[in-house]
């Protein structure tokens, strides 16, 4: 499904307006100011008959009559009060092309008063734009429906054909913004705003390349939407920014929030993130990772892969030794980061926050990493409200300020399969 028809969709559903409508209080407000009344019998006779029709809703019987007014109109006044009728016509049957005729009419007739001038030309203007957009002339689209919000139009769906119109011909930033201006609306209504318009709008604010910006949308997605299948897409996105530079410690970290939040989906993922462990020169995560898989039925029993892996990272575990013993022997910043991940990844937790702090204290370790470790192990304590401060003293604009960010809004939501 496209995104003009999932939100042409989702404004029916929530704000209470379709994607082509338009209200019969445009064809006859009960304050109009009508033009005097000066017309010829030749006109008089069908119209009166079409309006009598049109009155007892008798939409078929209007038809003819309102086509032999259209033939005898030929005063503005005649030409007015024939597109009227017919614009309350093609409304009733929701035939756009001809309510735009009418409307084309009335918003440039003469005789038509100002004030509804003014609402027929904004209208005209939009259901222009929204058919062009239904046709796909996007170009034509964005034209019209501009002209609709200059010309003082309140159509709550104009952001949202405005923004697919510009997605559609590869205006990142523009469409973004009217996906903004959709939300915001939609907020101040006390609506939530539907799913497909994060879907809409994050791939096009990540290849914009400002990864902090797609960092917070991805956060308010979560925060409206926390679901695992949400989450992994969150995670796939992120991902495709990822810089090489930090592309290991990143994609680890990645796997973690997903395990986190139980939104590791199969065998495929606790592999992966098994051998990331495993060649990061983190064997207790690796095994701890398997047997957790192979205890949940994610990694099917005699699976060699994995089975490969496990042996692997048992040896090496065992290889490394007492990690405790180690502790004497870290004297530097990085040292003592280093061994702090260790411990990280053999799951004793109070131990690696011990040793992350010693390592901001000794400097020369990467701070932004050791504040990102710090507040994982932190959220494992459950000591929430200090993981936060850790994961917010990760600056935005550094390497691991998306990262950070996704797992500061983690702290506030429970596994999501639990």
């Amino acid at each position: 499904m496209t995104f003009v028809s999932k939100l042409a969709m989702a404004a029916a559903l929530t704000l209470g307006t379709s994607a082509l409508g338009v209200s019969p209080a445009l064809a006859q407000k009960k304050n109009d100011k009508q033009p005097a009344i000066k017309v010829s019998d030749e006109f008089r006779t069908p119209a009166a008959a079409a309006q009598a029709a049109v009155d007892a809703k008798n939409f078929a019987a209007a038809e003819p009559s309102i086509v032999a007014a259209e033939a005898a109109a030929k005063s503005d006044t005649e030409k007015y009060f024939a597109a009227v009728l017919r614009l309350q016509l093609e409304t009733s049957r929701n035939n756009v092309n001809g309510q735009i005729a009418a409307l084309q009419v009335l918003s440039s007739n003469p005789t038509t008063p100002a004030e509804n001038a003014k609402l027929y030309q904004q209208r005209f203007y939009y259901l222009q734009g929204a058919a062009a957009a239904n046709s796909k002339k996007n170009a034509e689209a964005i034209q019209y429906l501009t002209k609709a919000r200059e010309a003082g139009s309140k159509a709550e769906d104009i952001s949202i054909l405005l923004a697919n119109a510009y997605g559609a011909t590869g205006k990142n930033a523009e469409a973004v913004a009217e996906v903004e201006k959709a939300m915001a609306a939609s907020k101040a209504a006390g609506r939530k705003p539907p799913v497909e318009w994060y879907r809409f709008a994050i791939p096009k604010v990540n290849a914009l390349g400002d990864r902090a910006q797609t960092a917070q949308w991805m956060t308010r997605y979560i925060q409206e939407y926390p679901t695992v299948q949400n989450w992994r897409w969150v995670v796939q996105v992120t991902r495709q920014g990822t810089p090489a530079a930090n592309d290991k410690v990143e994609k680890l970290d990645l796997y973690r929030l997903m395990r986190s939040t139980n939104a590791l989906a199969d065998r495929g993922d606790y592999a992966d993130y098994a051998y990331q462990a495993q060649t990061s020169g983190l064997p207790w995560e690796a095994v701890a990772v398997i047997d957790e898989g192979r205890k949940n039925g994610k990694i099917p029993a005699g699976d060699s892969d994995t089975g490969r892996i496990y042996t692997a990272s048992q040896a090496a575990a065992k290889a490394e030794g007492s990690l405790d013993r180690q502790i004497a022997t870290a004297k530097t910043g990085t040292q003592t980061a280093n061994l702090a991940d260790a411990f990280l990844a053999s799951g004793n937790n109070a131990k690696a926050l011990e040793l992350y702090d010693q390592a901001l204290q000794r400097g020369g370790a990467k701070a932004d990493e050791v504040n990102l470790h710090r507040g994982i192990a932190l959220q494992r304590l459950g000591r929430k409200d200090e993981a936060r401060t850790a994961f917010q003293a990760v600056p935005a604009t550094g390497s691991y300020g998306n990262l950070a960010l996704l797992w500061a809004t983690s702290v506030d939501f429970p596994p999501l399969g639990a």
